[in-house]
């Protein structure tokens, strides 16, 4: 069996609002059937992304017993002027609270907030962890420095009270103009973006995390970050150089225990390398379903140099504590 912890879902009721829209995020007509423009491309809108029972029908052809669903950055959703994201992102919740409900052995799900709005985003934070949500996503640009984090400490706080999990993930924090990276093919622009561009930001989210006191206040929070926390497997022993040359210390360990990685978008030799890095406990499977490849992020995990105990735990144990999971 399996649980993802990273993976998107569209509902009805959203796709509808973005058809109705003539900036990005919008669905429009195509030959072929529609298209998802996002503020860097755009791609099939097709049952993948917006079909509940086609999902679950994939999941079950996979093994893969619970996906807990977002609604990620960087479709742009999320970051919209307080008018537009509000209505938006509780369409979203409210259909994800209805799927969870539904299908209780199947989804869980993290609510997406107005970030144009600290305040209306404790509400809405609360409001749908009430009504069974497990937490909520944030955009990896609000966490590149502490001082832009120290905007979302209101969240934090109702994080910590409520006792819920926050997955940091790439995206923005205001809205960006449309620009689509993908049919640009000079200079491998697409691999710029997606790649460096995207892991650059996460491994910024994980020095902010791990080499300050911006968690201390929350002792009962868990935060996930996408995509192994960027490039920090392969960093961490040049930090630990850097630390030496300068007579500087650096934590005995990869940072806060109840700080996790995903394993979204990599191969098996990256997943032994986070291992060995924030060790088994700290590892999440992720898929980035349907944005990527199940399959192949499956069998990364399958074909990666690990023992069954800690391949169990990648696959299903860890997300089962830290989402108190059944």
């Amino acid at each position: 069996m399996a649980i993802d912890c990273h993976s998107h879902w569209i509902p009805p009721a959203l796709a509808n609002a973005l058809r109705q829209r003539h900036a990005v995020p919008r669905i429009v007509p195509a030959p072929n059937g529609e298209r998802l423009f996002t503020f860097q491309g755009n791609r099939p809108f097709d049952a993948a992304l917006g079909d509940i029972d086609a999902r679950l029908s994939f999941m079950r052809s996979r093994g893969v017993q619970v996906q807990m669903l977002s609604l990620p950055g960087l479709f742009g959703v999320d970051c919209l002027p307080i008018e537009e994201s509000a209505p938006l992102v509780r369409s979203f919740n409210d259909d994800v609270i209805t799927a969870q409900r539904a299908f209780p052995a199947n989804f869980a799900g993290l609510a997406a907030l107005p970030l144009a709005d600290m305040r209306l985003a404790c509400i809405e934070l609360e409001r749908a962890c009430a009504l069974g949500l497990r937490g909520a996503i944030l955009p990896a640009e609000g966490f590149r420095t502490l001082e832009s984090a120290m905007r979302f400490a209101p969240l934090f706080e109702v994080a910590e009270r409520i006792r819920c999990i926050f997955f940091i993930h790439p995206g923005p924090i205001e809205p960006q103009p449309e620009l689509q990276v993908q049919e640009i093919v000079e200079d491998n622009a697409w691999h710029r973006r997606i790649v460096l561009q995207t892991q650059a930001r996460l491994s910024e989210v994980m020095m902010t995390l791990h080499f300050s006191n911006y968690l201390e206040p929350y002792p009962h929070l868990a935060v996930q970050v996408a995509n192994l926390g960027g490039t920090m497997p392969f960093l961490w022993e040049r930090i630990e150089e850097v630390a030496f040359e300068r007579s500087a210390a650096v934590p005995a360990t990869m940072g806060p225990v109840r700080c996790y990685v995903d394993t979204a978008s990599f191969g098996p030799r990256a997943i032994e390398m986070a291992v060995a890095c924030f060790g088994a406990n700290r590892v999440l499977l992720g898929t980035d379903c349907p944005i990527f490849n199940t399959d192949r992020l499956l069998k990364s995990v399958s074909d990666a140099r690990l023992d069954a105990e800690t391949r169990e735990r990648i696959l299903f144990r860890n997300a089962r504590q830290i989402f108190s999971l059944s």
